[in-house]
């Protein structure tokens, strides 16, 4: 716990200085103060922190983010030449799809991947059912997401988070990954 708080600190006192841009004691004591005081205020979260990735986990995601690159690339291209030349002409489109990812962290990633790739915007998901409303500005573009290769690779991941899960066990009682799905008697009361 204590060694998560530290790196947790360092890097957001890091950060701070990064966007900051000075170097000087004035912002490093500023940094300071407001890491050590989001490190404090946050310190409740520890235990429900989810665990730094497996290797294989951080291998999924590295291949996830390269497609997701190049996936990026193409749909520039494919929006430039929309809206430049139209072709295909532009047709906004609400598309409706029901992903086979069942985590929220899962299902959060893939809405700012589709987000993130121009073309697409992420308008709603429906955390019951796992729906996701997307606004794609081609039909092709909107019927290329029920078959995308992005979503699969989250599925993996996905499946590689449950594995390892099934084996984690904090204080006695075994933990999903997926912060919803924690247990009503983790919380502390306020008389505790």
């Amino acid at each position: 716990m204590r060694k998560r708080s530290l790196i947790l600190f360092a890097s957001l006192l890091a950060f701070w200085l990064m966007i900051s841009a000075e170097v000087d004691i004035q912002h490093l004591m500023a940094g300071a103060v407001l890491a050590f005081l989001t490190v404090w205020f946050w310190q409740d979260l520890g235990p429900r922190l989810p665990h730094l990735l497996s290797f294989s986990e951080l291998l999924q995601l590295g291949y996830c983010l390269l497609i997701l690159i190049r996936f990026i690339i193409q749909s520039n291209i494919a929006v430039a030449k929309t809206v430049l030349l139209s072709k295909p002409p532009a047709g906004p489109v609400f598309v409706v799809i029901r992903p086979p990812i069942e985590s929220n962290w899962g299902r959060v990633l893939l809405a700012n991947c589709i987000t993130i790739t121009p073309g697409t915007v992420t308008v709603d998901i429906d955390p019951k059912t796992g729906q996701f409303i997307i606004h794609a500005l081609t039909d092709e573009a909107g019927a290329g997401l029920f078959d995308w290769q992005v979503t699969r690779e989250i599925s993996k991941l996905e499946s590689l988070r449950k594995r390892r899960a099934k084996h984690a066990v904090v204080a006695g009682r075994p933990h999903d990954t997926d912060s919803l799905s924690t247990l009503a008697s983790d919380y502390r009361s306020d008389g505790d």
